[in-house]
């Protein structure tokens, strides 16, 4: 059972104390951290179910911010950003962004947001802790406890989002085929700006280059209808 934390990674104390005041309740913990060093020794010694970042809380580029919160643990991250141009967005979901909020927050919007992130994520986690390895051979394999994958024997670093999509098609029947809508409202739980069909397409695109040594056609167009899953033999 994963215990309900929370870390609020900001440099402006009022921000992060009203936000941090919103989440308060008896079974949540939420922590606070004010520098990038402070954050990631808190995210190295606990599981959090949960991580709201402003990315701008130093000189450092918003991506690479990401990745290395992402190599820590894949926990999701709810991105605090001043307005962004859809290509950088683009960008910081390959990352691994969840959600992003715009500047100005306002305190109960995130508190919200927030909440039904934790929620997604232990409902997610408790299904996948019941989940069994689905292995392809030696080629592919699938470790939804672990949230692993392993590509000929070797791990292979996946985002969260890259990892659902990955299993939602794993799960299913070989060759089944899925529209670009039933795969969004499946895997994804928010509506970002981008909108489902650019989201699904770009994790799709992101997926495929990471599982590159697999072949070109793990995961197939099926023109005018959406894609099918084609699992290594």
């Amino acid at each position: 059972m994963i215990k309900r934390q929370v870390l609020i990674v900001m440099d402006d104390p009022e921000t992060s104390q009203s936000i941090q005041v919103r989440l308060e309740h008896p079974t949540l913990e939420v922590d606070c951290a004010e520098t990038l060093s402070k954050a990631l020794e808190s995210v190295i010694k606990k599981l959090y179910c949960l991580l709201i970042i402003d990315l701008q809380i130093l000189h450092i580029d918003n991506a690479e911010l990401v990745r290395i919160f992402r190599a820590a643990k894949h926990t999701p991250i709810l991105a605090i950003t001043d307005a962004l141009e859809t290509k950088k967005k683009i960008e910081l979901f390959h990352a691994g962004v969840d959600v992003f909020l715009e500047k100005p927050v306002h305190a109960d919007i995130c508190a919200e947001q927030a909440n039904r992130l934790i929620s997604l994520y232990l409902e997610s986690h408790e299904k996948l802790e019941k989940s069994s390895p689905i292995a392809f051979g030696t080629a592919l394999i699938i470790a939804p406890s672990y949230r692993q994958v392993l590509v000929n024997g070797k791990p292979v670093e996946l985002t969260r989002r890259e990892f659902d999509l990955l299993h939602f098609f794993a799960k299913h029947p070989p060759g089944q085929v899925f529209s670009r809508n039933q795969i969004y409202d499946s895997v994804w739980d928010s509506f970002y700006e981008l909108g489902g069909d650019e989201t699904v397409k770009v994790h799709i695109k992101t997926l495929r280059k990471k599982l590159s040594i697999l072949g070109d056609g793990i995961i197939e167009n099926v023109r005018g209808v959406g894609y099918r899953f084609v699992p290594p033999k």
